[in-house]
């Protein structure tokens, strides 16, 4: 922060997010019909819109935005610009003036294998998630360290509770096989299906004990109420 200001003046967004949206408004596109064309569920979108707080975009990401809003005028270096991209990446440089602008140009790698299921979904609103009941309703890329692991699975982060170790929109992989140790990061699934990401502390008998960053404290949660505890092994931003 720089000299008297408080933390209330602190952007909520950061300036990719504003720059984003922005160019959205621009190709005169709904946040849900690039959502849409990103083939993703609205409220995923709008993180990166309304609650991204990061310097930049992933880099895959902004190339599929800029496939989508370059028919409506936008320039492709104006999205490449919000993932620090420069003139020139890989020793591919821009289009030419006045060419159409192709995704394949991109010198994007081919498309990856999406096998690991999706298993939290938010709900109603409120912060936190549900495990899905039934079939995934999404998959994503499987991390190299979940290789081999059949019932590995992803949840998407929501709210800011754990904020700076994870943000709202981010991928979290879990490996149900890894066990539980002091400190590490969990998914705890309770008995109604509710979720919520913490950093384990201790369990006893009676209680199992929480704790999460944004604002920082210590969460006390009834043995009896949790179904099961699931290790995180990973984060990231999918694409």
């Amino acid at each position: 922060m720089t000299p008297g200001q408080t933390s209330d003046d602190r952007p909520e967004v950061s300036e990719a997010a504003r720059r984003l949206k922005a160019l959205r408004e621009q190709a005169g596109l709904s946040m849900r019909a690039v959502a849409e064309a990103l083939r993703w569920p609205l409220t995923r979108y709008q993180h990166y819109e309304d609650r991204y707080k990061r310097t930049f975009l992933p880099v895959e990401l902004a190339r599929e935005i800029a496939a989508i809003l370059a028919p409506h005028g936008v320039d492709p270096q104006a999205v490449f610009d919000l993932a620090g991209i420069g003139s020139a990446i890989g020793g591919i440089g821009s289009p030419p003036a006045g060419a159409p602008f192709r995704a394949r140009a991109l010198g994007a790698p081919p498309p990856v294998a999406r096998d690991l299921p999706v298993m939290g979904t938010v709900k109603g609103g409120s912060e936190g998630f549900y495990f899905n009941e039934g079939e995934p309703k999404e998959f994503v890329a499987r991390p190299a360290g979940l290789a081999g692991a059949a019932n590995a699975f992803a949840l998407y982060v929501d709210g800011d509770s754990m904020e700076p170790r994870y943000f709202a929109g981010e991928v979290l992989y879990v490996n149900p096989n890894r066990p539980i140790t002091r400190h590490c990061f969990v998914a705890v699934e309770m008995q109604d299906g509710q979720g919520l990401i913490k950093q384990f502390v201790r369990r006893s008998d009676e209680h199992v004990v929480l704790r999460q960053f944004n604002p920082s404290k210590d969460i006390r949660v009834a043995s009896r109420e949790v179904k099961r505890i699931y290790r995180i092994t990973g984060s990231g931003e999918a694409s």
